[in-house]
């Protein structure tokens, strides 16, 4: 890759190896990875701890605990907080340089930013709770479609809330990858042999 600045937005299915992917991209054009270490900058801006902001991080919040949240940092949500803030992160970090970010809403942050390109992984139901089983140590097939559905669920709702897109979709994305048909090596090199076409 030549030294022109290209940014990267990853959105994913849960299971699918999108972070594994944006990870070996990152080593390999040895730029800056932005996924939940956002989280601690967010609670730099925002004064608000680190584990507080995650209850709110790429999920929507439970109306149930909204009015403590409102009443004590005076704005609607955690989610709203959150969102605002990365967004805010995104934008500044994309403007510095060279880099990849992983859901968050990114590629919607992002969407009218120059040199920046949109990729959504996605893969098969089986091929993603057999990897969730292998990572998270979960023994029971049943417990891992759970765990996919609700995260799933949640990232959605999110990315719905807070763009006019539909999560998942090809628009706005360069490229739709399922990430069971080259592997997660296979699917960071594609990416990066795209940009590169790209660019050059």
């Amino acid at each position: 890759m030549n030294n022109k600045k290209i940014v990267i937005t990853i959105g994913r299915e849960y299971g699918s190896g999108g972070h594994a992917i944006a990870e070996l991209i990152a080593k390999q054009l040895d730029i800056p990875l932005y996924d939940r270490n956002i989280l601690a900058l967010a609670s730099s801006e925002t004064g608000i701890e680190e584990n507080e902001l995650l209850d709110g991080d790429e999920r929507v919040i439970n109306p149930f605990f909204e009015p403590y949240f409102a009443n004590r940092y005076d704005f609607n949500t955690v989610s709203d907080k959150l969102y605002l803030t990365q967004a805010k992160i995104i934008r500044e970090k994309a403007s510095e340089g060279s880099c990849i970010f992983v859901g968050r809403c990114s590629d919607y942050v992002l969407a009218d930013t120059e040199d920046c390109y949109h990729f959504f992984i996605w893969a098969p139901k089986a091929a993603r709770i057999a990897r969730i089983m292998k990572e998270e140590d979960i023994k029971s097939e049943a417990a891992a479609e759970k765990i996919l559905k609700m995260i799933d669920r949640q990232r959605k709702s999110y990315y719905q809330l807070y763009t006019d897109r539909k999560w998942g979709s090809y628009i706005g994305k360069d490229m739709v990858i399922n990430s069971s048909t080259l592997g997660i090596a296979g699917t960071a090199q594609l990416i990066i042999d795209f940009v590169n076409k790209v660019i050059n």
